[in-house]
């Protein structure tokens, strides 16, 4: 069972509720969307959602508390996804790259099984309906660099998250062995 801030009720199975805070680290709001006890979404953008929105919520704290600090892996938080197999596959990939480090697009498609599937695998951290959550933002390029990020922000929060984390200097030296 979810905890939720005094004074809000649990959500109805089907039921989604939007929770939204301004992440100072980022410039960004961080939008959570909670289908029952599960995350279905979330997403950074650069001013509030336009739908009605709470501010308070478990999930929503941690998230911007690991934004701030770089610590937590957020891997206890449930999420509700309902994409293709081969995302779903990227996407348990992509929640086993820790805090601190990096991988590269064609890492993740070598430990799917699938070593001629980097695009893809790129193609499916663009989709990625968990920022942040699910870590895309610790995917790079082999060339090296940081590469592209596809949310709100783009590679500069990219950028942000990385150094919070303590890999950006990995991140920019990944390529250049």
């Amino acid at each position: 069972m979810v905890k939720m801030a005094t004074g809000q009720k649990k959500a109805k199975v089907g039921e989604a509720k939007l929770y939204a805070r301004f992440s100072e680290v980022l410039g960004l709001y961080v939008n959570l969307t909670m289908r029952g006890d599960k995350v279905s979404s979330v997403s950074l953008s650069e001013g509030p959602p336009a739908a009605p929105f709470l501010k308070d919520h478990i999930y929503l704290t941690r998230i911007i508390d690991h934004i701030a600090t770089g610590k937590d892996t957020l891997l206890d938080i449930p999420l509700d996804h309902c994409g293709t197999p081969f995302e779903k596959g990227v996407l348990e990939q992509l929640r086993k790259i820790p805090p601190g480090e990096v991988a590269t697009y064609g890492e993740i498609a070598k430990r799917m099984g699938k070593a001629k599937a980097s695009r893809a695998v790129g193609s499916a951290c663009a989709k990625n309906p968990f920022t942040i959550l699910v870590p895309c933002h610790r995917v790079v390029p082999s060339s090296g660099g940081v590469g592209n990020y596809t949310s709100a922000g783009g590679v500069e929060a990219k950028v942000r998250l990385l150094e919070r984390e303590g890999a950006i200097s990995k991140a920019k030296a990944r390529g250049k062995k």
